[in-house]
């Protein structure tokens, strides 16, 4: 049965990686050197900071999947083309995640000197987003070419945008020698945590003058709340267990996390549920879907005496709900978010509401799967990834490359024309990684950002 599992998941990590050169030849062909690109029409798509935003986030899995000469032709392209100019605002969080995170996890992994200097060369232009003023919080948009930033959408800062940034500027301090890139990082989470008042879970509104604190109690895993929490967890690891205080932050959130959040249907589904003003609400995002991964990996990196032995039992739960998000979708893909029904039996525990049945190539569900995959080896979890990414293959393949769709319950779902970069970036790289040999990418070695970017463990 195993050799036979090998054998059948070697097949789907090729059909993987073809997936990936479809479209990634669609985007070379139609929009090489843009941001992004519609994979129906094969005209160019949004523009985030104009650096090419598709190539950065694709580096790291342009080399973990052995393509080389796309490798060294997205080399050459930052080497000779990349600019860091663009006059319109730019999105502080996005842009540090995917081409920040890009450019140092392609020198972590391949040690060419050209991606570190161009990655400096970015984090320079960011830098003065983190603000004093603010208790060292970033502005939530950034002008690359004055360094002024400016408020976005919302009043405050959002918890994810201000708590998702630490890996790669402790990166780039680590590699430069220069601390004050870790130090303007780190000093914006502890800002988060001394806005927390004491409690591991905190509300996604946040403000900076004159003090730290909240200002809303929405507590979410989903939207603007997700990858505080991860990062967390990663920041500890990144420094190879060296700094405890992230760890002991992240302990508190699960602990508050597994006494109020995790909840279970009747028909038996756990899922992450949400809190505002101190009341639940029963839904839960597929951006939620990361915590499933984010219990196992703690789970088998915190001490052994320091573990909770319900985190791992309840990654397994929430990363089976994740997958019957897709199982019980009418074209076999995912929602946006699904809303709970605590006494349905199943499958009407769990619905697709009407505001939101779109899927727009999210990673999060393949992203536990590969943790749980991982840290357990149990076959079945490549044959649940396998039967996700089917879905993906049957409705989302389009001329140039693989499209977003409206309306998941649509026989077949519409395609939206629009592909984002974390489908390159992250969705591909776990499926890929989860059918390849558990040794392609080894997590004493690695820790992941939110966007998939390994960087090396620092010792």
């Amino acid at each position: 049965e195993l050799a036979a599992s090998a054998a059948e998941a070697d097949r789907w990590r090729w059909g993987a990686r073809k997936t990936f050169m479809h479209a990634w030849e669609g985007y070379k062909k139609q929009a090489w050197g843009k941001d992004e690109f519609r994979p129906v029409s094969g005209s160019v798509g949004r523009t985030w900071a104009n650096c090419g935003l598709q190539i950065l986030d694709a580096l790291s899995t342009i080399w973990i999947m052995e393509l080389n000469e796309p490798f060294d032709e997205a080399t050459k392209w930052v080497e000779e083309s990349l600019r860091f100019d663009y006059t319109g605002l730019v999105s502080f969080f996005e842009i540090t995640i995917r081409a920040l995170g890009g450019l140092v996890s392609a020198h972590s992994l391949s040690g060419r000197e050209v991606y570190l200097r161009r990655a400096k060369e970015l984090a320079d232009k960011m830098l003065p987003a983190f603000d004093d003023s603010m208790s060292g919080f970033p502005w939530t948009q950034v002008n690359l070419k004055t360094g002024k930033g400016q408020k976005g959408w919302f009043s405050g800062t959002v918890l994810s945008e201000a708590g998702t940034v630490q890996l790669e500027f402790r990166y780039i301090s680590q590699h430069t020698g220069d601390p004050k890139y870790a130090q303007a990082a780190d000093k914006a989470m502890r800002s988060i945590v001394a806005a927390s008042g004491g409690k591991g879970l905190v509300p996604w509104g946040l403000s900076g003058k004159p003090s730290p604190h909240t200002i809303n109690q929405h507590i979410t895993f989903g939207a603007m709340g997700d990858s505080y929490y991860e990062y967390l967890l990663k920041m500890y690891l990144q420094t190879a267990k060296t700094e405890p205080e992230w760890k002991d932050v992240w302990k508190k959130a699960m602990r508050e996390m597994m006494e109020r959040l995790i909840l279970k249907t009747r028909g038996g589904l756990t899922y992450v549920a949400e809190e505002n003003n101190g009341r639940k609400k029963l839904k839960m995002d597929h951006l939620a879907c990361f915590v499933g991964g984010m219990l196992v990996y703690g789970a088998r990196t915190l001490p052994a005496a320091e573990v909770d032995p319900q985190w791992e039992p309840a990654g397994a739960g929430i990363t089976e709900t994740c997958y019957q998000m897709y199982k019980r979708s009418p074209s076999g893909l995912s929602a946006e978010y699904y809303v709970f029904n605590m006494n349905g039996p199943s499958p009407g525990d769990m619905q697709i509401p009407n505001d939101a049945p779109h899927n727009l190539l999210r990673p999060e569900a393949a992203e536990a799967i590969y943790y749980m995959h991982y840290y357990t080896g149990d076959p079945k979890y490549r044959r649940m990834a396998y039967e996700m990414f089917s879905g993906f293959q049957r409705h989302c393949k389009a001329k140039y490359g693989y499209s977003a769709v409206g309306d998941v319950r649509g026989k077949p779902p519409r395609h939206k024309d629009s592909q984002e970069s974390f489908w390159l970036a992250e969705t591909l790289k776990y499926f890929y990684l989860i059918f390849a040999p558990r040794d392609t990418l080894n997590l004493e070695e690695w820790v992941l950002n939110t966007e998939a970017q390994p960087m090396r463990i620092w010792h």
